[in-house]
Parts: C-alpha cells; sequence; structure tokens
C-alpha cells in the first residue's frame, strides 16, 4: 500500500491549501492508496475540500485525518460531520508509547461506537507495540484493545529491529481478524465486574458471536468473569476459543471465568451461542 502522511495549513498558504485539486491529482497519479491529511493551521472546512478534490479523482484513496491538531477531535464534539468527510479521525491526543497513554485512549474511545461502521472509523493514533515504555504484556493488550476497538492497527515500532515477541503479536491473524471483521462494529464495555476489571463485547459476522476481551486494568492478579447475558447472547450453551493462544476451550454455560489474569493483561476470546 502506498500512503502519504500530508500537513495541511490552508490559512497560511501551506502545504495542500490553496492546491487540493493538483495534489490530489498528483497523489492520484503516483497510485496512492492512503493519505493522512493533518489540520496543523488551517481551517476544519479544509478537511472537505480535499475530500471533494480525492473523490474527483475517481482512484478510492483512503482518508485519515487529524482534525484536532494533536488533541484530538472526537465526532460526538467535533464542529464538522467527521462520518460524511474522512474514512478514519483522530478522537484524541498523541499517544506515547506507556500504560497511561494507551488505556487513557481506550477510555476516550470507549463511547464514540455508534460513529464507527464500514468506512468510516475513530482513530485512536498508531499502535506503540514494541516501543520502549510498554512490557510485552501491556503490548499485547494494546493490540487486544485496538482490535476491540476497530481502530486501524498502524505500527509504529521499528519493524527492522523487533523481538520475536513483538513481531507475534502484530501479526496474530486471529486478533487481526477481530479488527477486520465484516460487520465493521466497533467494541463496546459491557461490564465492569470489579475494580479495575473489564468485559468488553465487539460483534462478529454470525450469529450470536461476540469477541470478547476481559481487560485487567490493575495492579494484581485477578479472575475475570464474562456473562453471556452481558454479551446479549443466549444464556445456554456457547463454544469459546483463545484468540492469542489459538486454543479452543471447550464450551460453557451463562458464563466463562478467567483465572489468575496479570496485571494489564487482557484474555480475548471469541464467544458463539449455540451448536
Amino acid at each position: 500500500m502506498s500512503a502519504l502522511n500530508l500537513k495541511a495549513s490552508p490559512s497560511v498558504a501551506v502545504g495542500s491549501g490553496g492546491h487540493e485539486t493538483i495534489d490530489a491529482q498528483t497523489f492520484a497519479s503516483w497510485g496512492v492508496d492512503y493519505l493522512k491529511y493533518d489540520k496543523c493551521t488551517g481551517p476544519l472546512s479544509g478537511f472537505a475540500v480535499m475530500r471533494d478534490a480525492l473523490r474527483a479523482t475517481n482512484r478510492p484513496i483512503f482518508y485519515s485525518i487529524n482534525p484536532g491538531d494533536g488533541s484530538g477531535c472526537p465526532p460526538n464534539t467535533c464542529s464538522i460531520p467527521l462520518t460524511t468527510i474522512a474514512n478514519m479521525w483522530r478522537i484524541g491526543f498523541d499517544i506515547n508509547a506507556s500504560w497511561s497513554s494507551m488505556i487513557g485512549l481506550v477510555d476516550q474511545d470507549a463511547n464514540l461506537y455508534s460513529y464507527a461502521a464500514p468506512g468510516h472509523w475513530n482513530d485512536p493514533d498508531m499502535l506503540e507495540v514494541g516501543n520502549s515504555g510498554l512490557s510485552d504484556t501491556e503490548g499485547q493488550t494494546h493490540f487486544s484493545m485496538w482490535a476491540m476497538l476497530a481502530a486501524p492497527l498502524i505500527a509504529g515500532n521499528d519493524l527492522r529491529s523487533m523481538s520475536a515477541t513483538t513481531k507475534a503479536t502484530l501479526t496474530n491473524s486471529e486478533v487481526i481478524a477481530i479488527d477486520q471483521d465484516p460487520v465493521g462494529m466497533q467494541g463496546r464495555l459491557v461490564a465492569s465486574p470489579g475494580t479495575n476489571l473489564q468485559v468488553w463485547s465487539k460483534t462478529l459476522a454470525g450469529t450470536n458471536v461476540r469477541a470478547v476481551a476481559l481487560l485487567n486494568r490493575g495492579t494484581g492478579t485477578a479472575s475475570i468473569t464474562v456473562q453471556w447475558s452481558a454479551l446479549g447472547i443466549p444464556t445456554g450453551a456457547a463454544s469459546i476459543r483463545n484468540r492469542w493462544n489459538h486454543a479452543d476451550l471447550g464450551t460453557s454455560n451463562g458464563s466463562y471465568t478467567a483465572s489468575s489474569v496479570p496485571s494489564h493483561d487482557v484474555v480475548l476470546l471469541k464467544v458463539t451461542s449455540g451448536p
């Protein structure tokens, strides 16, 4: 995929401001597939101008925007209609490689699920998996939660020097499949069964199929239980698969408990109700 990250400052005639048509035509002629367009000092109205210029090229260029100058502009408060302007928009502050930064963006995105759908997505920023400041466990949790949020999985580490563990995290096909599920729904926080314990659910393609993240945000080991009722599936038998371990865990009636989940770790499941 060919991608560009472009700064736009129409108010001072820098970047693509005032040159959207020719720039869009140039990007299309280069075979660009993805454009990241930053506001910088320009007006928010400039994002629709570039959208129209990209559409006029008749090339399907994925349009990612940052309307908030580093602080984000979430769709529930932004003054422009993000869902009709861009394919993806930054919702919050610039991420860094720390637990507090990553989990803070999860919290910012938690109530924005209704704005995500095929063709337009909330963007909590790039991945910090493999960067100094996050443990391997926290990196796996980071990747899990971005998959649950249907967020872009854009690696922000040095791919040339990453560890085998980082590579395994970034290339886990079953976790990526949660992110890329064709239903295109963003996951939701559906239960908090204890202090710093959370249950997240994401509807997947099929009948009564859910991705489930059992997240331990605390500092100690804990067991976490998910009730089928919180997932909106029948309370009878459901099959369970651990997506990180690629392991089928059998069936369970009404609920499932993950025992001894370490601090800052997550258990990522696929739960399918019925035969």
